[in-house]
């Protein structure tokens, strides 16, 4: 907590980004719980790390989407964004989402999966959470660019079907969406 003040006060600090698995650590850990504290104090939101890594030694355990469920049932004021959607546990991040005002999540890195990206689109659409899915682009190994022309492509998946297709509201809305007011950042 020390270290976090003293980042917000003589760094500009605006937000944590914490990756648990990659720390091997479960989200409600005691030992993140005055950094929760701090941060929802202080109105910094915490954007987590969450899905699938091929780093053998980070445990997959602390990665899961609905871990944040207690996180954000303890800090129901705590402002969360669960990057990646949670992949590949999509559907699991969506209806932990839904369920808690505070939590967010990004479609960074889903593109590169079009037809699991569609899906989860579609699954968004239906769960009525796309209001909740902020813009991300998993740089430096994607573009805001690249990110954006996938998106804006991601009906060409179904094609041909009778698939449903994701409004071109709902992804302008995704990719136009003022991320910073959404996370009460000035």
């Amino acid at each position: 907590v020390g270290e976090l003040d003293r980042a917000v006060t003589d760094l500009g600090l605006r937000g944590l980004k914490l990756g648990p698995f990659y720390q091997n650590i479960h989200p409600m850990d005691e030992r993140l719980q005055q950094a929760y504290r701090f941060c929802q104090e202080r109105g910094l939101p915490v954007l987590f790390h969450m899905g699938t890594n091929p780093i053998r030694q980070c445990p997959l355990k602390y990665t899961l989407p609905i871990l944040l469920d207690e996180v954000a049932i303890a800090y129901p004021d705590l402002v969360m964004v669960m990057a990646h959607l949670g992949h590949p546990w999509e559907r699991d991040a969506l209806v932990t989402v839904r369920k808690h005002p505070n939590l967010y999540a990004d479609v960074s890195a889903l593109h590169y999966r079009p037809w699991e990206f569609y899906n989860t689109m579609v699954l968004a659409v239906e769960w009525g959470v796309t209001h909740k899915i902020l813009f991300g682009s998993d740089f430096p190994w994607s573009t805001p660019a690249a990110t954006m022309e996938a998106m804006r492509k991601i009906n060409s998946i179904a094609g041909g079907t009778n698939l449903p297709k994701i409004a071109g509201e709902v992804i302008e809305g995704i990719i136009g969406r003022d991320t910073l007011a959404t996370l009460n950042l000035k």
